[in-house]
């Protein structure tokens, strides 16, 4: 797919970059405006070309990578005689970049299906700067033929990590935030302790990351910088993940209990 069009819908935080980067690497790239009408500026002196809606970028588009906040987010941008999938030709694929349900990225690959279009959920992890970097992990699910047709438009992005089947790119992306969010609760937590005894949080931290207990949650503490919130989007994944634990029978009682904890710490900091 080296002579590619790719659609490109959310040109946020992560997004703007990542369009950015596909650019550079000469894809023709195009999008409409979601949110943000200064990315849209700004990433058309690169070279993006701007369309009108949803539908028009549907009928350019040979990949569309989704890179929006929640599932009614990719529903609207998506679904309906408007969506992006209405207007799709046959072999287009669309790549599910939100860090979302697994169940919800199977119906929608079952129902682009039948219009012969390949859905594949592919979302991400590296925060802000792995995307304008270029190292993101790209967590993808899907048949491994569509995955490899998909290679080179994720190449200037980051690492492809093949997870499975579709969904499976999304558990594996649920799994790894309810870690590092875990942690980051943790380490709010055992910052009190040090704080009461009167120990330099500073000292501590920079100790704790040349220690066992550091980690890349600790290094980058908070996360992102200057930005101490469990609500939005960590809340929305731990969230989903644990809606998905309880979907397949499965306790995570530590995971629960961080976020329940971290949630709290912060309040209490408020």
């Amino acid at each position: 797919m080296s002579t590619s069009t790719i659609g490109f819908v959310g040109l946020g935080a992560m997004g703007e970059p990542m369009a950015a980067r596909l650019l550079g690497a000469g894809f023709r790239v195009l999008s409409y405006v979601n949110r943000s009408r200064e990315a849209m500026d700004r990433l058309k002196a690169k070279g993006l070309i701007e369309v009108s809606n949803a539908s028009e970028l549907g009928e350019q588009s040979d990949v569309v990578m989704c890179c929006v906040f929640d599932e009614p987010q990719n529903d609207q941008a998506l679904r309906g005689a408007d969506g992006v999938m209405a207007s799709l030709r046959t072999g287009a694929v669309v790549l599910l970049m939100s860090t979302i349900s697994p169940g919800y990225c199977r119906k929608l690959a079952a129902e682009a299906a039948k219009s012969g279009i390949v859905v594949l959920d592919c979302p991400l992890s590296g925060l802000v700067q792995g995307a304008v970097d270029g190292t993101l992990s790209l967590m993808i699910g899907g048949a491994e033929d569509d995955i490899a047709g998909c290679e080179d438009v994720l190449a200037p992005l980051g690492t492809v990590f093949r997870c499975g089947g579709i969904g499976a790119g999304q558990v594996m992306k649920l799994a790894n935030n309810a870690i590092a969010i875990s942690t980051f609760s943790l380490v709010l937590e055992v910052r009190e302790l040090v704080s009461a005894y009167g120990m330099d949080l500073d000292n501590f931290m920079s100790i704790l990351n040349q220690s066992i207990g550091g980690s890349v949650v600790s290094e980058r503490f908070p996360m992102p910088k200057g930005r101490l919130k469990m609500m939005g989007m960590p809340e929305k994944d731990v969230s989903t993940c644990l809606r998905l634990a309880k979907e397949l029978g499965i306790s995570l009682p530590m995971v629960q209990q961080c976020f329940d904890a971290g949630k709290a710490a912060l309040k209490s900091a408020e």
